[in-house]
């Protein structure tokens, strides 16, 4: 049971008439309830809402309209399993529920008369390719980052079915707390941590549970694995892939059973670490190779784009803030595709737009995310050579997310710490049209992909930037 409906009403009409209740619940017990004189002072305390194990639903109750945005990431971003916002009459009976529930990676929302209201089924036909995963975060968690990496497992191919938050990461008795709990969840087949923990305790993990153990940074591989096209997204994917498990290597507990030797060994055989070691050398070797033939290669189209004379424009930000929207609008067709998914592509695209008899080469890049790491970053030190060589650097900020400025700041320091120069960087804030209240912007401005007049502006305003003079 979701919430006692009695108890609902008895909270609603203990309350002032004018005023806004929020009630925290655990499997259906009220754990905690506020009341707000303003819907102002409510959303305030919504957004500093901290995530915690202690409560799986919420609900409002309002004399006057209750509107919440980006649902999704909401719920996600708090480990909420249902919403219900009820509006009740003067007489403070409740009248109607507007409920939102998640169901696996999607969210169930609808109305229904109070007293009528039926608990949606959460029934789904899983997807057997899709691993049962659990998500571990620490109590110091942000919401936007709880949302932004359950988005990453989800668009990873795992479909997330239980939450879990632990105090301290690097308490003695971590990786036995985890264990238990997940020995009491069947279901899982996967685990995804979400805070700092060392590969040899990842692997411990692994051991303890018997099951697929997952970072941050392997999930970001996992999905550039994924997106990866051509053979230079490939090759970078490998790059990032080899770094990665050689440092996994190296921290490692590895045993040291014997395998038998194989064609063209010698003696006893090699130990798994010796295998592994060779085996790791081998691919890195080819990969170094590949990945140096295609820099050069990216090297020489860079020289003749800066040969022609006909200058670059880069268009950067944040994964998922809306670059290969701008990216189509700016050429008035459709080149990349669009996505609301992490990382939609990791191949730059490289395109020549001309306005106002000007002509000039447009490169949408790959999309950053926090917590990248070096071997992350290195792999893809070509698209920060074609970012820093770029007459001008278009960083775009989703304006409606929540951790905009977080992201901006990642995304500049990122920058300015790969020898990109703070002159050439303009800001744009995109999807203007869902935001009601703008911030102040002091180097750049707001526009929405969805308005010719925005692009026509972002157009002239790269043509007055490069051409100053004509």
């Amino acid at each position: 049971m979701l919430f006692d409906k009695e108890q609902i009403l008895r909270i609603i009409i203990e309350k002032p008439l004018a005023s806004s209740a929020i009630i925290l619940l655990y499997r259906g017990n009220v754990i905690e309830k506020k009341t707000f004189t303003s819907n102002w002072n409510l959303y305030n305390h919504l957004e500093t809402l901290s995530v915690s194990n202690r409560f799986d639903t919420l609900l409002i109750a309002s004399h006057k309209p209750v509107l919440l945005n980006e649902i999704k990431n909401f719920m996600d971003g708090r480990l909420v399993s249902f919403i219900g916002i009820v509006t009740h009459n003067e007489e403070k009976i409740p009248l109607e529920i507007e409920y939102f529930c998640k169901n696996g990676s999607s969210v169930k929302s609808g109305r229904s008369p109070f007293f009528l209201f039926k608990e949606p089924g959460t029934a789904q036909k899983k997807d057997p390719e899709m691993p049962a995963a659990a998500a571990l975060f620490l109590s110091s968690s942000t919401t936007d980052y709880i949302s932004e990496s359950i988005k990453l497992l989800e668009d990873a191919g795992y479909l997330v079915i239980e939450t879990k938050v632990f105090g301290k990461a690097f308490s003695t008795n971590i990786l036995t707390s985890i264990s238990e709990w997940v020995k009491n969840n069947s279901k899982i087949s996967t685990v995804a941590v979400f805070f700092e923990m060392k590969a040899g305790n990842l692997s411990k993990l692994e051991k303890a549970t018997g099951l697929e153990v997952l970072s941050r940074e392997d999930l970001v591989i996992s999905i550039f694995n994924s997106r990866a096209q051509g053979s230079s997204g490939k090759l970078k994917f490998a790059g990032a892939l080899i770094a990665r498990e050689k440092a996994q290597f190296r921290n490692k507990v590895q045993g040291l059973s014997r395998i038998k030797g194989g064609i063209g060994l010698k003696g006893p055989g090699e130990t798994k670490e010796e295998e592994r070691k060779r085996i790791l050398k081998n691919k890195e070797k080819t990969v170094r190779i590949d990945l140096k033939h295609e820099t050069e290669r990216l090297s020489i189209q860079r020289k003749f784009r800066e040969k022609s004379a006909i200058r670059t424009v880069a268009i950067v930000g944040y994964t998922n803030a809306g670059k290969s929207t701008l990216f189509n609008s700016l050429l008035n067709r459709k080149v990349v595709e669009e996505s609301n998914r992490f990382f939609s592509s990791i191949d730059p695209k490289i395109q020549k737009m001309t306005f106002n008899r000007k002509e000039v080469f447009l490169i949408d890049t790959v999309g950053f995310i926090s917590e990248m790491s070096e071997d992350i970053i290195e792999a893809f030190r070509s698209t920060f050579t074609d970012i820093a060589s770029s007459n001008l650097i278009l960083h775009i900020v989703d304006s409606t997310s929540k951790g905009w400025n977080r992201k901006k700041k990642f995304v500049e320091d990122l920058m300015l710490e790969n020898g990109i120069a703070r002159e050439n960087i303009i800001t744009l804030y995109s999807k203007s049209d869902l935001v009601k209240i703008k911030h102040p912007v002091a180097n750049g401005f707001f526009y929405s992909s969805l308005k010719s007049e925005d692009i026509l502006k972002i157009r002239n305003f790269i043509i007055s930037f490069l051409f100053p003079d004509k």
